[in-house]
């Protein structure tokens, strides 16, 4: 998972060197606008790397969904409990991916993944 944006596409060369051959790369992020994917697609396709995108957070409009998001969660209540109720360590992601595909009744709304240390 590549989820640092920023204005260098070094994190997602990066993940593409570091994922195995069929594996999935995921982009998190909305880079700048000027940056481009340079790596030799050649390689990507023998690879059979799947790389998805999925966009997350947004700036425009003078609003900025990551900093409204924080705010929401500084302000507290029972939504933000909700939001930062199940907590995993980094080493566990896979327990806190398992728990959100549960099929139970009160399965998490969201994970937040902590440091392992």
């Amino acid at each position: 998972m590549d989820a640092a944006s920023g204005h260098s596409g070094a994190p997602i060369r990066q993940a593409l060197k570091a994922v195995r051959d069929g594996g999935t790369v995921l982009v998190q992020n909305a880079y700048a606008p000027r940056v481009v994917l340079s790596v030799p697609l050649r390689d990507v396709f023998r690879r059979s790397i799947t790389l998805r995108g999925s966009f997350s957070y947004c700036r425009a409009d003078g609003h900025d969904d990551f900093r409204d998001a924080i705010d929401a969660i500084a302000k507290g209540g029972e939504w933000a409990a909700l939001m930062t109720r199940d907590r995993f360590p980094l080493g566990e992601v896979l327990r806190g991916l398992a728990a959100l595909n549960n099929e139970v009744r009160h399965r998490p709304f969201k994970v937040l993944l902590t440091s392992d240390t």
